[in-house]
């Protein structure tokens, strides 16, 4: 499988990662940054590409990763619409919460755990957890591995997908860069969480950037007892205390590898689901939290967006 992709300078160990496979090759590289386009295309065999938008149109390629975050502006994303070729992006494909345009973007998110090797072993598991009481989802990594703005996308996915959407959360925001008022400005550094739900059920988050290294998780208590998920597996504990048996799941733990699982799969398949609109406007409360240091309702968060 051939693929174009779109870097940025600091990505070179998740593309040699994503690329360490003869199932698919980097055919096309493009970067902001001609030096080190020059040095990421030589050392992955690749045709070098200066332009984003020739590069989505390129017609001897199965599959498009925007590995590089910041890229899906209006006119981007009506071109992606556009296209035969499948695209995939690193990055939300919205920064920021806009009920407009959420859920209408052509490129696939990944790698979204919902949607991992995982969570799809864990089917069986979680039909007999029965009723989702109490989450904990976490997930860390190096900042030319995703960003911050995607981790936390990614794990509201989960918790929505599982048990709904909280009524209130607050959410502390820690690190070297400070956020803003305006909600697409760039995030990155450390944040964790804790949501309420109306029936009674909590959840809580922490996602980080400045993690170095890729580690994703999540702890789900039910009626049916704990499962955890982790990118390297699956396992299960009913209420007695038992371990119970899990399908196997193939070891993807690392940023780069998953990435290529999910490559491979949307050469092949049809898209797995994508966030949609409650996992952004979770998103935005969290970070509307963070500013304000106060619990935030998430419905009234919807009515500041006519959403």
């Amino acid at each position: 499988m051939r693929c174009a992709v779109w870097a940025s300078a600091d990505q070179v160990q998740l593309l040699q990662r994503a690329f360490a496979s003869k199932d698919l090759s980097c055919a096309v590289l493009g970067c902001d940054d001609p030096t080190a386009r020059q040095s990421m295309a030589e050392a992955l065999c690749a045709t070098q590409a200066d332009d984003l938008r020739q590069m989505l149109q390129h017609p001897d390629v199965d599959a498009i990763w925007l590995a590089a975050p910041r890229l899906l502006d209006a006119s981007l994303r009506t071109l992606i619409a556009n296209l035969k070729t499948p695209v995939a992006t690193s990055a939300p494909c919205v920064e920021g919460f806009a009920p407009h345009l959420q859920g209408d973007c052509h490129a696939h998110f990944m790698p979204l755990f919902r949607a991992g090797p995982s969570f799809q072993a864990a089917q069986g598991c979680m039909e007999h957890l029965g009723a989702v009481r109490c989450m904990q989802v976490s997930a860390t990594a190096g900042d030319h591995q995703t960003s911050l703005r995607a981790l936390l996308l990614d794990a509201t996915d989960l918790i929505v997908h599982l048990g709904g959407m909280p009524d209130e959360v607050f959410a502390v925001h820690s690190g070297t860069t400070v956020l803003t008022a305006d909600p697409s400005a760039e995030m990155s550094g450390h944040l964790t969480a804790s949501m309420r739900f109306a029936n009674g059920a909590a959840a809580s988050l922490t996602v980080s950037d400045g993690g170095g290294t890729w580690i994703r998780r999540a702890t789900v208590l039910g009626e049916g007892g704990r499962v955890i998920l982790t990118d390297e597996g699956v396992s299960w504990t009913d209420p007695a205390g038992v371990a119970q048996e899990a399908p196997p799941s193939e070891s993807h733990a690392t940023a780069g590898a998953l990435t290529r699982w999910h490559l491979l799969r949307l050469g092949h398949t049809p898209p797995d689901a994508q966030p949609g609109p409650k996992a952004a406007l979770l998103c935005e409360a969290l970070r509307l939290s963070c500013l304000t240091g106060q619990v935030e309702e998430t419905e009234h968060v919807a009515k500041m967006f006519g959403a």
